[in-house]
């Protein structure tokens, strides 16, 4: 791997890598992959995928995004016809995301809080897509509770979708059962895309109308078909773990 760039920001430390082996480019904050880009400019990770089907599964035109590291996801939907917004608390991910991740200059981009964000805005959005992680790798407690998705719910289009990432490290790490029911208490009906058995691993939460919603893993990079399978639908845990609501 070559470092192409590195930037110690406010918000940790950033770095861009290529391979010498197959010309992608990575973008790293602090230890955390966050985004990867193959020689043809197509994101190499599944989860940007199954993000990318739960929006256009929706028909959405207008996509807000909270977070953007190197900007795959909303250069895919860009490429497709979507008015894309995206917000991200640290300036340089939009610069980096631009200079090496190929992210049009078309798409809006403006720095600040999600949460903030959402607050104030008096636009509607088919879908929100919440991608966003603290330096250490963890979801921003901001983002997690149900106050959030009450919030979510009326800036969201009553068709449309929210998609949100989140790492787990095991079967047992109840961080995306815990999105998924809050997203239930604020009135959007709610399904996880999992990898049961997987340590360290994604999981997508998807809110709104997501009846009938399925991942196709046709017409994806080979790297990226292989790393859907064994994935699977299934709706949140119920249990209660340490009184978390």
């Amino acid at each position: 791997m070559v470092l192409l760039e590195e930037l110690d920001t406010e918000f940790g430390n950033i770095k861009i890598m290529r391979s010498k082996r197959d010309g992608t480019y990575s973008y790293y904050q602090e230890a955390c992959f966050h985004s990867q880009i193959n020689a043809d400019g197509v994101s190499t990770c599944g989860y940007v995928h199954v993000m990318y089907s739960i929006i256009r599964h929706a028909q959405a035109r207008r996509v807000l995004m909270i977070g953007c590291a190197g900007g795959t996801l909303a250069t895919m939907l860009h490429n497709v016809g979507c008015k894309i917004t995206v917000v991200d608390i640290n300036p340089h991910a939009f610069a980096l995301a631009k200079r090496y991740f190929q992210m049009p200059e078309a798409i809006k981009c403006v720095v600040g809080d999600g949460w903030s964000y959402l607050l104030k805005t008096s636009q509607h959005y088919d879908a929100i897509a919440i991608d966003a992680f603290s330096s250490d790798g963890t979801v921003p407690e901001q983002f997690i509770n149900e106050d959030f998705y009450h919030v979510v719910r009326e800036v969201l289009d009553p068709l449309g979708v929210v998609g949100v990432n989140v790492m787990v490290e095991h079967d047992m790490d109840m961080l995306a059962d815990r999105i998924a029911l809050n997203m239930e208490a604020s009135k959007m009906p709610a399904v996880l895309f999992d990898w049961p058995g997987r340590h360290n691993r994604n999981v997508i939460i998807a809110g709104g109308v997501v009846d009938h919603m399925q991942i196709a893993s046709s017409r994806k990079p080979v790297s990226v078909r292989q790393e859907l399978r064994g994935l699977m639908r299934r709706p949140p845990k119920k249990r209660m773990v340490n009184g978390w609501k």
